[in-house]
C-alpha cells in the first residue's frame, strides 16, 4: 500500500506535551488498512487495497474544513479505489479532546455538504472520540416547514471498547486504541502509566504477521502518546532491557533504523555494554599475555616453578603447563 501521508512537523520527544493531533494522523495513515478493517469491515471489503492510497493536503483540506484555532482534533480525506473501479472518499474526523459542542452534528454535515459541493464524492465520514463523549448521537436532522433532511456519520468513542477485546483482537489498530484507554486512564499517573507502556510495547514488538512498517508505526504511536518523564523512562529502559530475550534483542537490531526512542535507548544500552565487555576483556588477555611472557621469561633463566609461580601470582599448575608448552614448541 502506499501512502502519502507524513507528518507536518517532526515530534519533538524532548517535550512532555506530545502534539497529538498529529500522532493520530500519521498512526491511521500508517495503518489506513487496518483502520478500515477495524472500524469498517464491510466498506474494507470494497476497497481495492493494491491501488495507492491517497491523503489530500492540508493546503486543500483547509479551504474545505473552516479553520478551528485552539480545537484538538485531526481531521483527514483519504481517496481509495473501489474493486469496482470506482473512486471513493474517505473522511476521517478523530477528535483529540472531546468537543461536547450540542451542534457537532450539524458542522459534520457542513464538512459533508462542502466536499460534495465541491468534488461531487461520495463521503464515507468516520469520527472517533478519543475521550468519553457526552455526544448522544450520530445524526444532523432539519426539518423546517416540509423541507427535511437527516445525516448520519459512524460514530466510535474510545472509552466505550471492552478493554479485553481489544487485547485479544488480531486487529493491528486495537492497539492504538488500547493506548489510547491507557493514556486517558493513566493522566497524573506515571508509574501507571509506565507498567502499561511497558506491557504494550512488548505485546506489540512480539506481534506475528505484520510488515516492517506497521510494526514500527504502532511501536512510535504507543512510545510517544504514553509520554513519560525523562528519570522515569530510563528507568523503563533498564527494566525492559532485563527482560529482553535473544529473539528481542535480534528484532531491535533488525529495526535499528526505525526504533521510537524508548527501544532505541534499550538498544544503545545493549551496544554501550558489548563495547565495554568487550574492552575489559581485551585487557584480561593483555594482561593473561603479559603474565605468560613473563613466565616464560623466567624459564628460560633457569628458574623453578615454585618460585616463577610466586613472582607471577599463578600457581604451580599452570606454571609446568606453560614450561610443557615451551618445551613442545621446541
Amino acid at each position: 500500500m502506499v501512502l502519502s501521508q507524513v507528518l507536518e512537523k517532526p515530534i519533538d520527544y524532548v517535550q512532555m506535551h506530545v502534539n497529538q493531533d498529529d500522532l493520530w494522523k500519521k498512526v491511521i495513515a500508517d495503518l489506513f488498512e487496518d483502520f478500515l478493517l477495524f472500524f469498517l469491515p464491510e466498506f474494507h471489503s470494497e476497497v481495492d487495497f493494491s491501488k495507492p492510497i491517497d491523503f489530500l493536503q492540508q493546503e486543500l483540506f483547509k479551504e474545505i474544513i473552516d479553520e478551528r484555532k485552539g480545537r484538538k482534533m485531526a481531521d483527514q480525506i483519504a481517496k481509495v479505489q473501489l474493486k469496482n473501479g470506482q473512486e471513493q472518499w474517505v473522511l476521517v474526523h478523530t477528535e483529540v479532546q472531546t468537543n461536547d459542542s450540542e451542534d457537532f452534528p450539524q458542522r459534520m454535515f457542513q464538512y459533508y455538504y462542502r466536499i460534495f459541493d465541491r468534488y461531487d464524492k461520495k463521503i464515507v465520514a468516520i469520527v472517533l472520540f478519543t475521550r468519553p463523549s457526552k455526544i448522544s448521537t450520530n445524526t444532523y436532522n432539519y426539518l423546517y416547514f416540509g423541507t427535511e433532511l437527516s445525516y448520519t456519520f459512524n460514530k466510535y468513542v474510545i472509552a466505550d471498547f471492552d478493554e479485553e477485546e481489544l487485547k485479544n483482537s488480531p486487529k493491528l489498530f486495537s492497539k492504538a486504541l488500547l493506548a489510547s484507554i491507557y493514556m486517558n486512564r493513566s493522566n497524573k499517573k506515571m508509574s501507571l502509566r509506565s507498567n502499561y507502556k511497558r506491557a504494550l510495547l512488548r505485546e506489540v514488538w512480539s506481534l506475528k504477521n505484520i510488515n516492517r512498517k506497521e510494526m514500527s508505526a504502532l511501536l512510535y504511536f504507543v512510545d510517544y502518546l504514553l509520554r513519560l518523564p525523562k528519570e522515569m523512562s530510563e528507568k523503563l529502559q533498564q527494566e525492559m532491557r532485563t527482560e529482553i530475550r535473544k529473539e528481542d534483542a535480534i528484532m531491535l537490531e533488525s529495526y535499528k533504523e526505525d526504533l521510537p526512542p524508548t527501544l532505541a535507548g534499550i538498544l544503545e544500552m545493549e551496544r554501550r555494554e558489548g563495547i565495554e565487555l568487550g574492552i575489559e576483556r581485551g585487557i584480561e588477555k593483555g594482561i593473561e599475555q603479559g603474565i605468560k611472557q613473563i613466565i616464560i621469561s623466567l624459564i628460560e633463566n633457569g628458574f623453578t616453578d615454585e618460585v616463577i609461580a610466586n613472582v607471577a601470582k599463578q600457581t604451580v599448575k599452570e606454571v609446568k603447563a606453560i614450561r610443557s608448552a615451551c618445551l613442545e614448541e621446541k
